[in-house]
């Protein structure tokens, strides 16, 4: 009966697991940004509030909460873009990240400040929480068009993935949010679909993206790999199993 209602599924291709290590890398680097303008200006009683992002399916886009006067920051994949909203429209200034530093980002974002009329000192580069090797300063630029294929791919898991945690709680009204820490995907719900249910696009323990069910210490996560997906004739209803027998 479930199987009738999976998610349409977008077919990803296989390539070496580097190429993905290396895409996810540069995409947790630059959507810091966006989490340091979150927690700098969007409304919310803790940190943790403050720097969800909305992951938007339509154009792989993972997006700031709404702050200030309906203004909000977004990074689109692959080419890992960014861009103000104003009422939810994108303004005419894109910054691509090709070939520019961390400072050079921190300087673009300081000046679309200034533009808008924000008070810039509201703004601090500091984050609720630690990433490994982040990249600082202007010793190193970054470079998406380098990680193309991993990150074209990665899009396509993350609407994978967001179709399928969308529906897990069998409203098809779940709550997708982006953890800008990590760039997991976690349904949030009242029905029982909390932020131990997600997908992960990949990390130090397990480097290939894979959705997960149980404990976030992993400690107690059972988790469904891109893998195991692969070897399914229909990975959608698959996945969609393995999460909505967690919520159900």
């Amino acid at each position: 009966m479930w199987a009738a209602h999976a998610p349409r599924w977008q077919a990803i291709e296989d390539s070496d697991r580097e190429v993905l290590v290396r895409a996810r890398t540069e995409a947790i680097n630059l959507v810091q940004w966006l989490a340091r303008i979150a927690n700098s200006f969007s409304a919310g009683a803790t940190p943790e509030e403050r720097i969800l992002l909305e992951f938007r399916s339509t154009d792989a886009a993972f997006v700031t909460k709404p702050f200030d006067r309906d203004m909000a920051v977004e990074m689109r994949l692959p080419s890992l873009e960014m861009q103000f909203l104003e009422g939810g429209r994108p303004v005419p200034h894109i910054f691509d990240p090709e070939e520019h530093s961390p400072a050079e980002v921190e300087a673009w974002l300081l000046v679309e400040l200034l533009h808008r009329g924000l008070d810039r000192t509201k703004f601090s580069k500091n984050l609720p929480y630690s990433v490994p090797g982040l990249m600082t300063g202007d010793a190193e630029d970054h470079s998406p068009q380098a990680c193309r294929q991993g990150l074209t791919q990665l899009a396509a898991w993350f609407r994978n993935a967001a179709a399928v945690l969308g529906a897990a709680d069998g409203t098809g009204k779940a709550r997708v949010v982006c953890l800008p820490r990590t760039l997991d995907l976690v349904c949030l719900s009242g029905r029982g679909c909390e932020a131990a249910v997600g997908f992960s696009p990949g990390d130090a323990q397990n480097p290939e993206p894979s959705f997960y069910v149980g404990a976030a210490n992993g400690r107690q996560r059972s988790i469904l790999t891109a893998s195991q997906l692969a070897a399914e004739s229909d990975p959608a209803t698959t996945a969609t199993t393995f999460i909505r027998a967690a919520v159900a």
